[in-house]
């Protein structure tokens, strides 16, 4: 596609919208990267921007601007209803995420492993990534945090792209086409920009707008939600359970891992080989599984990654003991189904640390699942009465903290002997920190110091 001297709007500037403006730039089109904010790191990168001859305007989103342009590309935290979309569409400009930009320059017809979900999404891309890249040249992107237009230099007809993508990236794929698609599981997030589930579960749901009957659709039949999507796939449906067998599927049944195809069925490994933490990891297993034989990684390669897999950062992620009290960083839970399945990776009493900025959630099964799981919970943040009320009917004592780091310290001082410290904040971390990996390593500096400065100093 030659976008030369083409007029290129990109709004949004963050990571994928400077991404595809230098991209854009470099292909020899005209690019007006605009922010509605305004705020001295925007400007820094907006010089930034100008200096590589990208025009740039920040504090508004005009819908004039609109006007002159042949391609919009939207940032994932852009919402899709702006008025300035209202005018593209009557004037017919397409409008495109950066991962729709990515596939129209990444070749023709790439090999793409696209995985979604509300929660697992970047524990499994960076699964199949590992067991795609022992086999091929392999590209990791979307929203694990790589821009994938980006990571188009040196790729080839060979290379496999794994891609990790969220509601957000989906709203505005046109042609974007996923050989293999997985959806991990739908529940109950971003509904402060979702008018219900149905409407998330529908921006969700486009992963598989474009596939045909070669390709292939990974489901989760233990979520109702997504497993009433494969009455409506063109591609061949692969489900995944914990509970149920298939004859062609992946399941769990006596305590191990079974992949069933073709009339074929292979044992992959016995569940207690797994390194990774909880019932919700079984599901990422699998699911990265199916999509790594699907896309013809040997299982030896598979098998090896599943064993070596410690998990991820910020994801019940473990820190420290200190005068036996475990401390798990847990931040990237951003809404209250990925605090449950993080409860589910432990049998001993946890405190809960949970907090900041409520999407428009309920915390209310949060405060169900923790009735056998938590001794005492410690709420901060600007969600922090919503979640103490959830609590207020169960015999779970509840305390307020003024920030995360007082937070962390009453949870050592309240708790004993064989306790977790557990940060799974249910909510996004915006009111406090500037995302998820910044309040994770917030609390983790808070551990190692009282690990340096008190080891030993609590009595038990």
């Amino acid at each position: 596609m030659n976008f030369k001297d083409k007029n290129v709007l990109i709004l949004g500037m963050a990571r994928s919208g400077i991404a595809a403006a230098e991209k854009l730039n470099s292909l020899g089109a005209k690019v007006l990267v605009v922010d509605c904010a305004d705020n001295r790191s925007l400007r820094l990168k907006a010089t930034e921007l100008q200096q590589q001859g990208i025009s740039t305007h920040i504090g508004s989103q005009p819908p004039s601007y609109a006007e002159d342009k042949e391609l919009i590309v939207i940032s994932p935290g852009v919402p899709s209803d702006i008025s300035l979309f209202k005018r593209a569409r009557e004037l017919e400009v397409p409008i495109w995420s950066e991962v729709e930009l990515a596939y129209r320059l990444a070749g023709p017809s790439p090999f793409i492993v696209g995985i979604t979900g509300t929660n697992g999404k970047t524990t499994t891309a960076t699964l199949i990534g590992e067991m795609y890249k022992k086999s091929f040249p392999t590209v990791v992107g979307g929203n694990i945090g790589n821009p994938l237009v980006s990571n188009l230099e040196n790729v080839s007809s060979d290379t496999k792209f794994v891609v990790e993508l969220s509601s957000f990236q989906l709203e505005n794929i046109v042609k974007f086409r996923p050989r293999i698609s997985i959806l991990l599981n739908i529940t109950d997030d971003h509904l402060d920009r979702y008018a219900d589930i149905d409407d998330y579960a529908e921006a969700k749901g486009r992963i598989f707008l474009n596939q045909t009957k070669e390709d292939y659709a990974i489901l989760n039949y233990d979520d109702p939600i997504t497993r009433n999507f494969a009455s409506s796939i063109k591609g061949k449906v692969i489900p995944f359970s914990k509970s149920n067998e298939f004859d062609t599927g992946i399941f769990i049944k006596s305590g191990k891992i079974f992949f069933n195809s073709k009339g074929i069925s292979k044992e992959i490994c016995g569940v207690d080989k797994l390194k990774i933490k909880g019932e919700h990891n079984l599901d990422n297993a699998m699911a990265a599984v199916a999509a790594s034989l699907i896309g013809g990684v040997p299982l030896d390669f598979a098998r090896e990654t599943l064993f070596n897999f410690k998990g991820l950062k910020h994801r019940v992620e473990y820190v420290a003991t200190i005068d036996g009290i475990e401390f798990y960083n847990d931040s990237k839970a951003t809404n209250p189904d990925a605090v449950i399945k993080a409860l589910t990776a432990f049998d001993k009493p946890i405190i809960l640390l949970a907090g900041g900025r409520n999407k428009k959630n309920s915390f209310q099964s949060v405060a169900e699942a923790s009735k056998d799981k938590v001794k005492a919970a410690i709420v901060f943040g600007e969600a922090a009465n919503e979640i103490k009320s959830s609590f207020i009917n169960l015999n779970i004592p509840v305390k307020g903290s003024p920030s995360l780091a007082d937070a962390v310290m009453m949870a050592f001082e309240t708790s004993k002997v064989g306790d977790v410290v557990l940060l799974s904040p249910a909510c996004a971390s915006f009111d406090m920190f500037s995302n998820y990996k910044e309040r994770g390593e917030a609390f983790k500096k808070v551990v190692l110091k009282i690990k340096e400065d008190a080891y030993g100093s609590k009595k038990n």
